[in-house]
Parts: structure tokens; C-alpha cells; sequence
């Protein structure tokens, strides 16, 4: 007699399968360790059974995802790192990569053997996240009207407001919670009406003291996607246009109310615009980025089809850095596709491109806003940073656009 009968098995994974994502999510704000292990946990409950030793629901479920577009879209980023084996001579960086990226093939082929998240306990899930976000930002504001004079002062001289860990991606999480209090609206999550909204609005104005121009370009486009996207639905165009004529309206409000926003639109202007190089010599963050990407497209230029390798990418770009700005520390390229061209040439730009294309058409022919709203954030910030490069970029990239496509139909089709 089986120890655990199939019913306790499958109620178990519906509740663990939630409490690892829950793990994923505080990880991805506070602890790596907490994500590591609610990665493992997932690909252990999607893909392992203690009855069978294969999960029945993956065996049964994995034929349909391979055939998916989506599926390949996703896995492809990955293949094309494993395609540029044979051109690796940093093989530390190259093995790094392999190991950071992995939630990009493993995911999706673990995914189908999960619980279907579509129902209650997804509802739950979303709002969670959307809550535990509101209240991690809460306390960075209370933090910065503590400290309100010297944040400023940092802000003004290029450097982040104070937030956990990493505040690009911190300023992301933000801006998919923001979208993530719609879909909990959405699908009555909780019973709260439009305290979502109330939420989603909050988390939102947060964005702009946040003063992180990647997250609020993110929010932005996820948010006009979503109006649009919405109204499409819907089949009345008037609320859209006005809800975008708003949204045009509001950085020139935060600009006046925001003092964060407004040291951080100045700083910008002084660096772009009106700095001397000849005088002012301090290290500028836009300058090491747009270096950064005209070093990364000197390296595709001058290896056009397959690139200098994916694994050799951080030593050409320090090799180039050494010789375009003395004594500064090399970057890898400040964009997704730019770096997939300088690593694996034309045909890893193609392939990337693609795959994101790929993605963004799976969640039109599914009319699924939410998700393509939430790729919007994703690409957007793909364009001005490497987001597919670290361990937590690769993490929410992969979770949510797998947890958010399940919705409605989307799951049909998976």
C-alpha cells in the first residue's frame, strides 16, 4: 500500500506549488537563497512524484508544451547560449551564464506538471504578491521621509533611493505588482473590489519617488498596453484615449510634486546635456551606459554573424573598456539585444528578437492583457538594461509570463 494515495499527492502539490512561488517572490526582493530554493522546489513539484517517480499531470501535459510557440520562445534563449559552446575561451563566465540562465529552459519544460493556477489559489497568489509589495515599498517611503535631505542629495548625485537589494529590480517588481493589482481586481480577489485599484494606483506613485527610470519606463508601457489592450476588449476606444492623454500628463505632475522625480529628471538633463567632460570628470551612469552600448555594437560590427561568443563576452567588453575609458570598470552591454548580438552575432539578435516576439504574439492570440502588459515591462527593460544576465532578471522573466499565461484561455494552449 502506497504510503500517499494520488488524491493527498496532487492536494499537496496544490498548496506547495503556491508556497514556492511565494518563496520565489520573497527571494526576488530580499534573500537569493529563498529564490534558489523555491526554483528547486518547483522543478521538484513539476516534474517528480513520490508515487510514480515522474509526475503523471507532466507526462500527460509535455507533449502539448513542446509544441507550443511559446514554449520555444521561451527555451530558445537558452539554446542559444548552449549553441555558443564551441567558441568559449572564459569558460568561468560561460559556465556562470549556463548556470543563471537555466530557469529559461527549465521552467517551462517543469511547468506543465504543476497544479492548473488559474482558479483560487492563483487569485491568492496574485494578490499576495500585489500586497507584499505595497507594504516593502510603504517602508521605503517611511525610510525616505526619514532620511528625506540625504536621499536627495544621493539621488542627485546619480546614485538609487535606498530599497533592498538591487533597485532596478526592485523598481520592476514594483511596476509588475502595479499590473498584477489590476488582474486582482480583475478576478475579485479577496472580495476587494476596487481597493486593487486603490493599491495598484499607490504602488504606482511610488514608482515615480522610486525615481528609477527603467522601472517607471516599464510601468509606463505595461500600463498604456494594458489600457489598450483593455479597451480593445472591450470595443470602446474613447476611455483608452483618455486614459493615455492622462498618463502623457503625469510625469509633468510628478516633475512638480515629486522631489525624487525631479532630482532625478535634473541629474539626467546635467549629464546628457550640459555636463563638460573637460571639467566634470566624475563617474556618470549614463555615460558608462551609452559607452557601454557603443562598445557592444563595435564587438557585433566586427564579428557580424556569430558574435565573439556568449561565453567571451565579459572579457572582449573589458579588454575594450580598458582601452575607451582607463580605469573604469567594464560593463556588459546596458541591452538585452545588443548583447545578444555582440555574443552570438546576427543570428542570436534574430533569435532573440524572435523569441520576445513570439512571446508578445502568444498573449495577443490569446487576449490575455494582464500578461501582455506585463511582457511590455519586460521588454522595455531588456532595451536599456541586460535583464536576461542575472539570476534574478532571468527568475522574473520566466515566472511570470508563465504564471500570467495561464489565464484563461492561455492555458489551453500552453
Amino acid at each position: 500500500m502506497p504510503l500517499f494515495s494520488r488524491a493527498q499527492t496532487e492536494k499537496a502539490r496544490l498548496y506547495l506549488t503556491p508556497l514556492m512561488l511565494a518563496g520565489i517572490f520573497f527571494g526576488l526582493v530580499f534573500s537569493p537563497p529563498f529564490l534558489s530554493v523555491g526554483l528547486i522546489g518547483l522543478v521538484v513539484l513539476g516534474w517528480l512524484d513520490p508515487i510514480s517517480g515522474i509526475n503523471p499531470r507532466w507526462r500527460e501535459n509535455i507533449g502539448a508544451a513542446v509544441r507550443s510557440p511559446f514554449f520555444w520562445a521561451m527555451t530558445s534563449l537558452y539554446l542559444l547560449l548552449l549553441a555558443g559552446f564551441w567558441q568559449t575561451e572564459d569558460w568561468n563566465y560561460y559556465v556562470e551564464r549556463l548556470r543563471i540562465k537555466v530557469p529559461l529552459l527549465a521552467l517551462p519544460l517543469i511547468w506543465p506538471g504543476l497544479p492548473d493556477l488559474s482558479g483560487r489559489e492563483g487569485g491568492w497568489l496574485r494578490g499576495g504578491f500585489v500586497l507584499f509589495l505595497a507594504g516593502v515599498l510603504a517602508a521605503v517611503m517611511v525610510n525616505y521621509a526619514l532620511h528625506f535631505e540625504e536621499i536627495n542629495l544621493l539621488i542627485g548625485q546619480g546614485q538609487a533611493m535606498p530599497v533592498p537589494r538591487n533597485h532596478i529590480r526592485f523598481s520592476l517588481l514594483v511596476a509588475l505588482a502595479t499590473l498584477l493589482s489590476v488582474d486582482a481586481y480583475r478576478r475579485e480577489v479577496f472580495g476587494w473590489g476596487r481597493l486593487w485599484w486603490l493599491l495598484g494606483g499607490g504602488l504606482f506613485i511610488g514608482q515615480h519617488f522610486l525615481a528609477v527610470r527603467s522601472g517607471l519606463a516599464g510601468a509606463y508601457g505595461g500600463i498604456g498596453v494594458l489600457i489598450l489592450a483593455l479597451s480593445w476588449g472591450a470595443g470602446r476606444w474613447w476611455p483608452a484615449v483618455v486614459a493615455l492623454v492622462g498618463l502623457t500628463l503625469l510625469p509633468v505632475l510628478a516633475y512638480v510634486a515629486v522631489p525624487s522625480f525631479r532630482t532625478k529628471i535634473q541629474y539626467a538633463r546635467y549629464e546628457l546635456f550640459h555636463r563638460n567632460p573637460a571639467e566634470d570628470t566624475g563617474d556618470y551612469s549614463d555615460e558608462g551606459r551609452l559607452t557601454s552600448l557603443r562598445l557592444g555594437l563595435q564587438v557585433w560590427q566586427d564579428n557580424p554573424w556569430l558574435g565573439i561568443g556568449p561565453g567571451n563576452l565579459r572579457q572582449e567588453m573589458d579588454a575594450r573598456y580598458a582601452v575607451a575609458l582607463p580605469g573604469a570598470e567594464g560593463k556588459r552591454p546596458h541591452n538585452q539585444f545588443i548583447s545578444a548580438l555582440a555574443g552570438s552575432g546576427l543570428l542570436g539578435g534574430l533569435v532573440t528578437l524572435g523569441a520576445f516576439l513570439v512571446l508578445g504574439w502568444s498573449g495577443i492570440r490569446q487576449r490575455a492583457p494582464v500578461f501582455l502588459a506585463v511582457w511590455t515591462v519586460f521588454l522595455l527593460s531588456c532595451l536599456v538594461e541586460n535583464t536576461l544576465e542575472n539570476s534574478a532578471g532571468v527568475s522574473m522573466f520566466c515566472v511570470f509570463l508563465l504564471l500570467l499565461f495561464e489565464n484563461g484561455k492561455a492555458k489551453e494552449n500552453l
